[in-house]
């Protein structure tokens, strides 16, 4: 069954910054793993420390993928945890075609 799964990537680590560089590279993760994702910038705070992160959210059948993302940026940026949220698919509105 689909679900909406939200996933919060911080971007403070053991040794400084996931940088805009850094994380470019990783989204080429999520292009290749997702056909269809958003993602925005919020402010997290993990362990009483405020850090920048990325918010992503996909819709998705396939939580495997999902859990596989998460553990992958874990692993490559020494990460405590990624932040997951699962949710009810997400509804999507479309255009209506015309009824003659």
């Amino acid at each position: 069954m689909k679900q909406t799964y939200q996933m919060y990537f911080g971007r403070n680590t053991p040794e400084g910054y996931v940088t805009d560089t850094q994380w470019d590279e990783f989204k080429d993760v999520l292009d290749m793993t997702f056909n269809s994702y958003t993602v925005s910038n919020c402010t997290g705070v993990w362990q009483g420390e405020e850090e920048c992160t990325k918010y992503v959210t996909v819709s998705t059948k396939h939580r495997e993928k999902v859990l596989d993302v998460c553990t992958a940026y874990a692993k490559v940026f020494g990460q405590d945890a990624v932040g997951l949220l699962i949710g009810e698919p997400m509804q999507f509105v479309t255009k209506l075609s015309e009824v003659y």
